[in-house]
């Protein structure tokens, strides 16, 4: 269902337009991009509570245009209730809960460290090129503003003491992006109006007024940078397929043609050849 706020009203609507329009934009023009991000993870249900965050990561995020991504966590710290009053509350997490992925356009390929794996996957074709936008953090790359408003009911939320910023709100349309949360806050930094930080709500938390969500700031951010003086052009090889660590196991999924009923198959083709073809 649509939320209260919809439909907006036409000024209201109006400068929606021209906030997603410009970041269409701007998020065209980038064909190189990389920053720091700090993440903090909150869940008053099995976490800590009262404000305080699960865990708290720091890690990498680069991306090429079209189509080449990497996400790489590389500090975790988990939360611990302390042993004495004024004791030490987080301490560094097990290598295991350690995200680790890239994407090259044709292939993603996770680093799955509690099964020491390295998990090499496919995208189906109708992906391949296109799903950086539809990766784990919408919006940060290729934001487009008809899609946006394809997949999500959004309107502007920026707070009166903000400044040098703009706070949209975004609630899935889709079955696709509901199954992954909520609903989402994206704050645009006026400077280069690019994703400043984001905070992504879980979807299992009905009426709670606490719910559990994880809050994202990118820093240093980096856009259209030279590569030239870099020694063998590092950047670009870090989107190249990763080396299996010693010890670990390759597990290599490839893309798989659905299987298309015979009913079906036989209706939609004229000849046997075609009989075949996947639908979607």
């Amino acid at each position: 269902m649509a939320p209260s706020w919809i439909p907006l009203n036409p000024k209201q609507q109006e400068y929606l337009d021209q906030l997603l329009d410009y970041w269409e934009f701007k998020s065209s023009q980038v064909k190189r991009y990389r920053c720091k991000f700090q993440r903090w993870e909150y869940d008053p249900v099995f976490g800590p509570g009262g404000g305080k965050a699960k865990t708290y990561s720091e890690g990498i995020i680069k991306y090429s245009a079209p189509d080449k991504g990497l996400f790489r966590v590389e500090n975790m710290l988990q939360y611990q209730p302390p042993r004495e009053a004024g004791g030490t509350e987080y301490v560094p997490a097990d290598k295991t809960l350690f995200e680790h992925w890239i994407c090259d356009g044709q292939w993603v390929y996770q680093m799955d460290y509690p099964r020491e794996r390295l998990v090499q996957t496919q995208l189906p074709p109708e992906m391949r090129g296109k799903a950086i936008g539809k990766g784990p953090l919408p919006f940060l790359f290729n934001a487009k503003a008809g899609d946006i408003k394809r997949r999500f009911w959004i309107h502007v939320i920026t707070p009166p003491t903000a400044t040098g910023e703009y706070w949209l709100e975004a609630v899935p349309r889709t079955q696709e992006d509901a199954g992954n949360f909520k609903k989402i806050h994206v704050i645009i930094s006026e400077k280069d109006f690019l994703p400043q930080a984001m905070v992504l709500f879980d979807q299992s938390t009905g009426a709670n007024s606490d719910p559990p969500h994880t809050t994202y700031r990118f820093v240093d951010r980096e856009v259209n940078f030279s590569i030239l003086a870099e020694k063998l052009n590092l950047f670009h090889r870090e989107f190249y397929e990763p080396a299996v660590p010693p010890g670990w196991t390759k597990d290599v999924r490839p893309w798989n043609q659905p299987a298309v009923p015979q009913g079906r198959a036989a209706a939609a083709s004229p000849t046997p050849q075609s009989g075949n073809a996947a639908t979607r």
